[in-house]
């Protein structure tokens, strides 16, 4: 099944355009094979024939989030705000989901490519000639990166997915150290509450898969209570009572295949009731920042002028996927 991309505006059900990259299947004109599909695709137990994703960190115009160049990163919403925000911008909008921004990573490590992006202050710490454009010595702009910064390393591509600001994603949390998530990216499909009965607990040989902060580690494990808060780079955590990395970790992003040469930082906090995720790190990040970058060790109350969020749509309309790729200026007009 080959995955196509292309680089579109999209106006939302709200009259604001979005800049986004679409990335859909090329030659199937209706349901794909679930099985064959990629993850992203399986939303709703359908698979969906397109997946745009904002190519920049979302502001806000009007309570609403947009994807637009020259833009300041909204920042300060929680999660449940961020959330509701990208769904009043229509059927099939949402916040970026955990299995989306995975897919990401997946395609930037098959390309070779390796994602820079603003941890250090305006500029990339290991490439320090990458630079964006600063506002405030810290954050930069949207849409004034270098395509370094583009998960492809293309204009076609998500820029700001390492760095800046950390984002909120959907479909992934710790529970007491419990890694649990929402399948396939049903994330996109609706909203899940904190006790929503879709959320579905990690396994490994049918034992809960665990991240526990003890003794000043970061350890994943399948046994025993799980304790503390803690960080460590990606390349530095521990596993105790597994022989091998079980698929689903890779499959979530909580490590990458990599993962023991990433010094991405990964925080945890296994102690709450529920720790929701904050991917691809902060402008401040030079030592561990990073798009494989996660923190489990925020509740869904938190904000912060460190943290935001992008919004995503899928379609499973060909008509209007069609006239996005060829460019009609009806696709421009409120896109579901």
């Amino acid at each position: 099944m080959k995955i196509g991309k292309k680089a579109v505006i999209v106006t939302d059900e709200q009259g604001y355009p979005n800049y986004m990259t679409m990335f859909y299947m090329e030659g199937i004109e209706g349901a794909g094979d679930m099985e064959d599909a990629p993850d992203m695709f399986k939303i709703g137990g359908k698979v969906r024939p397109a997946v745009l994703i904002s190519q920049y960190a979302n502001g806000v115009i009007r309570g609403i989030p947009v994807s637009l160049p020259y833009q300041r990163p909204e920042t300060r919403a929680n999660f449940n705000a961020a959330e509701k925000a990208c769904r009043m911008k229509g059927a099939g909008w949402h916040i970026m989901t955990n299995t989306e921004w995975v897919y990401l990573l997946n395609e930037a490590h098959k390309l070779g490519h390796k994602i820079g992006g603003n941890t250090n202050f305006g500029c990339n710490a290991d490439n320090p000639e990458e630079k964006g454009c600063s506002y405030d010595g810290g954050l930069t702009l949207t849409g004034m990166d270098p395509l370094a910064w583009s998960h492809d390393g293309t204009a076609e591509g998500v820029f700001g997915l390492c760095g800046n600001v950390w984002e909120w994603v959907s479909g992934l949390r710790l529970v007491k150290g419990i890694i649990q998530y929402i399948p396939d990216n049903n994330a996109a499909f609706k909203s899940y509450s904190k006790k929503a009965p879709e959320w579905t607990a990690a396994l490994h040989e049918e034992k809960a898969l665990r991240l526990t902060a003890e003794n000043g580690r970061v350890t994943l494990k399948t046994e025993g209570d799980c304790k503390g808060w803690n960080n460590c780079h990606m390349e530095e955590v521990e596993i105790d009572g597994i022989e091998e990395v079980p698929e689903i970790i890779f499959r979530l992003g909580i490590l990458t295949r990599d993962w023991k040469e990433r010094k991405d930082g990964l925080y945890i906090d296994s102690d709450f009731t529920e720790a929701l995720p904050l991917r691809g790190s902060g402008f401040y990040n030079a030592s561990n920042g990073g798009t494989a970058a996660l923190s489990l060790n925020y509740q869904r109350s938190r904000n912060s002028s460190t943290i935001g969020f992008r919004s995503a749509l899928w379609l499973d309309d060909w008509k209007k996927i069609n006239e996005l790729l060829t460019g009609d200026a009806k696709a421009a007009k409120k896109s579901r």
